[in-house]
């Protein structure tokens, strides 16, 4: 979990998740390993509490404020055989439950708020931003997946050399690894998540855009470096999939 002074939601979103998890994985089968890069709030203190609470924690920090950084470093170090990248306002319990129980199946599992719009609730103007960062993506880069950002399940053994080659950080740190993923013939699925925004977006729209302007041009220059090296193997599935699969 990558966190930037999130003391509003973190401790509830905790409870919530461990929760689901016990439900889904198994008490003590889990842990959490939140990734505190440079919170200047009571962030610090609450993972303190959440360690005393589930002893298992990995509690890591970073001091420069960098989510893709805080990603990467969460998972190159945590401990299990699998990993979910979990932004703390994006949590699904249904997209825990599918991705768990078809692990086995494929090697990333993205949730996507962008797979079926009546599911996301999110403002137009980020809609439109996401869009915009997507169609790029497909025109530049021959992505096909609709969404690279949000909740990920990964096989950790599979996926680590890749993370490890990632040079992208920020906010586009996990599209770098998705490309990674797709260009190596690795087994990708994509399902729809429920998004309702927790807190208000952090930063400007036209801030964001110039960051990822930037990011792109440097993701196309590292991208051609990474050939396909296989056929793409990559399922997207819709809500009714997944109802009837649960089943």
């Amino acid at each position: 979990m990558p966190l930037l002074n999130e003391e509003e939601i973190l401790e509830s979103a905790a409870e919530n998740l461990a929760n689901v998890l016990d439900t889904v994985i198994g008490p003590q089968a889990w842990q959490f390993v939140p990734v505190d890069n440079g919170s200047t709030d009571e962030t610090p203190a609450i993972l303190s509490r959440l360690k005393q609470r589930w002893p298992n924690t990995l509690n890591l920090r970073l001091e420069e404020k960098n989510i893709g950084k805080a990603m990467k470093h969460g998972l190159l170090n945590a401990e299990y055989e699998w990993a979910m990248i979990l932004p703390l306002d994006e949590f699904d319990p249904g997209f825990l439950r599918w991705a768990w129980a078809n692990k086995t199946k494929y090697d990333l599992i993205l949730g996507s708020k962008r797979v079926d719009p009546t599911l996301n609730e999110q403002e137009p103007y980020r809609r439109l931003l996401s869009w915009g960062l997507n169609a790029l993506l497909q025109l530049t880069l021959q992505n096909v997946t609709a969404d690279t950002h949000g909740a990920k399940l990964l096989k950790l053994k599979t996926l680590k050399p890749h993370i490890e080659r990632t040079v992208i950080s920020r906010g586009q740190f996990d599209t770098e690894l998705t490309l990674r993923s797709l260009r190596a013939g690795l087994r990708l699925a994509e399902i729809p998540v429920r998004y309702a925004e927790k807190r208000a977006a952090r930063n400007w729209m036209l801030t964001k855009i110039g960051r990822n302007v930037v990011d792109l041009y440097r993701l196309n220059r590292v991208m051609k470096d990474v050939p396909f090296k296989d056929r793409i193997r990559y399922h997207r599935y819709c809500l009714d999939d997944i109802e009837t699969m649960q089943a």
